[in-house]
């Protein structure tokens, strides 16, 4: 819970934060107010505590809309790509959606760091204790870095809902497109 609560501090420094600091538009890591999509490819690292901690992969699309130059908000769609061992314990993740608010800060021209906070929810498919979906806070940060007016590259950790006596985190890299 102290993670949690750390990481929404850091989101709402972000939010009252950027208008002082920051240099130009960076919100979906683009210098406009434009709409973007985007694309990323992960690892869900999945630790029960109990059973051996796995990471199967997954594949997150996402759109956002800035409502300003700070704050933007997305939704997104995913679903695993391949499931983990170890020990005879399996996991894949079956479909992942959320809500999100995302604060940037601009560092440099081209580099912004941000905080996201929404709902989420994460459906697993485990070969012992059953099938979960868990629907919950989700919490995370990252950074675009832009790489022409139009392209974006993305990195993020997030904090996704999970069964109670374990935690998800999912570790991504990706892209965005500036529509």
């Amino acid at each position: 819970m102290k993670l949690r609560t750390l990481l929404l501090m850091s989101l709402a420094t972000c939010g009252t934060a950027s208008p002082a600091f920051a240099t130009t538009h960076l919100t979906g890591g683009f210098p406009n107010s434009d709409p973007y999509v985007g694309a990323s490819i992960g690892l869900l690292r999945y630790d029960a505590g109990v059973v051996p901690t796995v990471s199967p992969s997954a594949i997150v699309f996402r759109a956002g809309l800035p409502l300003n130059s700070f704050l933007a908000i997305e939704g997104r769609v995913g679903t695993g790509l391949s499931s983990d061992q170890a020990d005879g314990h399996s996991v894949g993740l079956g479909t992942y959606w959320g809500a999100y608010a995302k604060g940037a800060l601009g560092l440099t021209p081209r580099l912004s760091v941000y905080g996201v906070a929404g709902l989420a929810s994460v459906s697993l498919n485990r070969n012992f204790a059953g099938d979960t979906t868990n629907t919950g806070l989700s919490v995370g940060v990252g950074g675009d870095y832009q790489l022409s007016q139009a392209l974006a590259l993305n990195f993020e950790w997030t904090y996704l809902p999970s069964p109670s006596q374990a935690d998800s985190n999912l570790f991504s890299f990706g892209v965005n497109y500036s529509l």
